[in-house]
């Protein structure tokens, strides 16, 4: 492939060339084989085990944002954050819930999914300036990156 069909990738697959690029091949330690294998074999059910324990939390943070977004609001006050953080939640939540039949097949679809989740991850640490969740993001990017061979 040319250097010149890259521009017709689109924005999202361009990241992952990107990522793949210095999260794997250019990384300056890459995990050993035997971890990913293990990593690969026990994070479907992390992942459910993380599901099931946020699930409460996360409609409660629902709950709690839908009364503080109505009360700002009823109040002349506006606090933009507070809607889109729990959008942002909801939508990681969902493309885990997506993504979890598929990690245990390992199928790439599935691995996909979550790196959508860990971008929206990512974006929502943005927003809000949460350090401990960008570099979280981060580490969670790398580790996904280095197992993405797994999925197929």
């Amino acid at each position: 492939m040319n250097h010149h069909s890259s521009g017709s990738k689109n924005p999202i697959q361009q990241l992952e060339d990107f990522l793949t690029l210095y999260l794997v091949k250019k990384a300056p330690y890459s995990i050993p084989s035997s971890a990913r294998e293990r990593i690969v074999t026990i994070v479907p059910w992390i992942d459910l085990v993380l599901l099931i324990v946020f699930l409460p939390l996360l409609v409660a943070l629902l709950g709690l944002n839908f009364a503080l977004v109505n009360f700002a609001w009823a109040s002349g006050a506006y606090v933009p954050g507070w809607g889109l953080a729990s959008v942002i939640a909801l939508g990681t939540f969902i493309l885990e819930i997506l993504a979890l039949p598929g990690l245990f097949k390992r199928k790439r679809s599935a691995w996909t999914l979550v790196f959508y989740a860990a971008l929206l991850s990512v974006v929502g640490s943005l927003i809000s300036f949460s350090l401990g969740g960008i570099l979280g993001g981060i580490v969670g990017l790398y580790i996904l990156f280095q197992v993405k061979e797994y999925y197929k």
